[in-house]
């Protein structure tokens, strides 16, 4: 059984999308089968979800989309674009992280690899957002159902794109671009439980720093082991959240300390 009497060609609507790839929006310079031919006697045997339409597709969407078995345009759309991005995450990294602003203190050769970074990573962008186009098929229109654009909000500022959001909220509340984007794919995909992290983690590395100082410098002044100073103070700490490390060291003098040396003395 040959495949093609069982495809539609997927023809663009609009003059605009003709010869462009449906899938990123880059030029078609080939075709697509929803199914993939070699899978046709099973979608026509079982009758699993599939379009049997011949689509517009340029190269590299075509050579990613052999290893598809999809039967339909969004699944294929969604392999397509997964591919992609892991293709090129280096460049979608770079253009996350650096802006064109920050590229004059780099030398040469670091700058110009990092403008290509920033070039090919706002084009893999591009055609990752590409929604498709309307189309007609064996004498039926088809409308792309475009999704609603997606929002960032940043603590009552709004962004329409990731890397916007993340400058900001990066320079707004001095976080470092790196650990914020990981903390906001850990918290829900959200800045601002991301921000909060980042700075609660911080607040607890200083606290700790400041713990550790002060019961060295208590346990010297007062020829005490620091691990017994350290740990009579957290425990302290941790039966009154309103103490603060100073409090916790003078009533570990007033109620240990002072009395030991004067059974002593």
């Amino acid at each position: 059984m040959t495949a093609a009497p069982h495809y539609h060609l997927l023809v663009p609507t609009y003059r605009n999308d003709f010869n462009t790839c449906f899938y990123c929006g880059c030029i078609a310079s080939t075709h697509d089968y929803a199914p993939p031919p070699q899978y046709l006697e099973f979608y026509l045997a079982t009758r699993e979800p599939s379009e049997f339409l011949q689509v517009p597709c340029c190269t590299e969407c075509n050579d990613h989309l052999k290893a598809c078995k999809a039967g339909t345009l969004d699944e294929r759309r969604r392999y397509a674009a997964d591919k992609l991005a892991k293709k090129y995450a280096k460049a979608l990294t770079i253009y996350e992280m650096w802006t064109e602003a920050e590229l004059a203190a780099l030398d040469f050769s670091l700058r110009h690899s990092i403008e290509a970074g920033l070039k090919l990573g706002a084009e893999t962008t591009e055609r990752l957002s590409y929604p498709g186009f309307d189309f007609e098929a064996a004498g039926i229109e088809h409308n792309v159902q475009h999704t609603a654009p997606r929002y960032f909000d940043v603590f009552g500022e709004r962004f329409s794109t990731f890397r916007e959001a993340l400058e900001f909220a990066s320079r707004a509340y001095r976080v470092p671009k790196n650990s914020l984007k990981e903390r906001f794919a850990e918290n829900d995909n959200n800045f601002e439980l991301a921000i909060q992290a980042i700075h609660k983690d911080v607040a607890e590395k200083e606290f700790n720093q400041q713990l550790k100082k002060q019961c060295t410098d208590f346990a010297r002044q007062h020829k005490q082991a620091v691990i017994f100073v350290h740990k009579q103070v957290e425990r302290y700490l941790s039966e009154n959240d309103d103490m603060t490390i100073s409090e916790a060291l003078q009533y570990l003098y007033d109620t240990r300390v002072k009395p030991a040396n004067a059974i002593r003395d």
